[in-house]
């Protein structure tokens, strides 16, 4: 009979596990100091670093906008929805591969826009939170200071004719004007034309029928966030024969209080041949531009 091996009776560690502990307790070791030192995107994984092309993600945040640019490794929101949607809006960008915003663009003064803004900062964090100008500088500054807290996140208030590059895209701020003595919080939504490889996205946050002539012309566009979430308020006729979209991009809530998207705003859509996407119906939808080549599709 062969002799049995020793089960350690005494109870004592084996010097295999002793090691093993101490790799352990290494690992842990270097993983706090990463953290602590803001390294953590270079050991997770970031998939918008090797992403190919131009990507827009429309999430579905029920009746309010959230939206994430992406390009060349660089992201940028523009809105972050409601504060109820907030996690999930973090949780989305997370998924994605953000680790840290670039841009953070609020198109205007509504909760449905910028109520998740203080989470999104202060899990991610943002080089710069971007908004318009609101009654004055001095009060955009304040206002925009209370939707991110004490984030010590800088804050700069745009205008018409400011670019922002976002890799090798282009952010071209088309409204509002500096000093302006607009009253309707819709009518101040920052509008936005995004180009990349010679498409065009146009982002126009709430704004209303009264702003958009002073707009025109802008020309056709390959994809058209419509205002104001489909409202009847807003793309009007004459603003949807001028940009032309091939692709207009609604976001609402499913079977919400008010109407949107309302059937006269879906009308003036197909008239031009706009081809209609909605995140109540379908969800998160996701528009990539890779080598000139556009595609919507739902992640739904």
């Amino acid at each position: 009979m062969s002799p049995q091996r020793s089960q350690n009776p005494s109870g004592r560690l084996s010097w295999r596990r002793l090691l093993g502990g101490l790799l352990a307790a290494c690992l842990l070791l270097l993983l706090a100091v990463a953290l602590s030192q803001g390294a953590l995107a270079d050991l997770l994984p970031s998939p918008i670093r090797n992403q190919a092309g131009f990507a827009l993600h429309m999430i579905d945040v029920g009746q309010g906008q959230a939206l994430l640019l992406t390009c060349g490794g660089k992201a940028a929101m523009v809105d972050t929805g409601l504060p109820d949607t907030s996690r999930q809006v973090t949780d989305y960008l997370l998924k994605q591969g953000v680790r840290q915003l670039d841009y953070l663009f609020i198109t205007h003064p509504h909760s449905d826009h910028f109520g998740g803004a203080r989470r999104v900062v202060e899990t991610l964090g943002a080089d710069v939170l971007i908004v318009p100008e609101y009654l004055s500088e001095e009060a955009a500054l304040t206002t925009a200071g209370d939707w991110v807290g004490n984030t010590a996140t800088p804050i700069s208030v745009t205008q018409a004719g400011k670019q922002y590059a976002l890799g090798e895209a282009t952010i071209t701020v088309l409204h509002p004007q500096a000093g302006n003595d607009i009253g309707d919080m819709n009518d101040l939504s920052l509008v936005l034309l995004v180009e990349y490889a010679g498409r065009r996205i146009l982002l126009t946050g709430d704004l209303t029928e009264n702003m958009e002539p002073a707009l025109l012309p802008i020309g056709p566009v390959d994809v058209l966030q419509v205002a104001h979430h489909g409202s009847y308020t807003s793309s009007t006729q004459a603003f949807l024969e001028d940009v032309r979209p091939k692709y207009a991009l609604i976001s609402c809530g499913r079977n919400n209080e008010y109407g949107h998207p309302h059937n006269v705003v879906i009308a003036r859509l197909e008239d031009v041949g706009a081809q209609i996407r909605r995140t109540d119906e379908e969800g998160t939808l996701l528009v990539r531009i890779v080598e000139g080549q556009i595609a919507v599709t739902s992640e739904n």
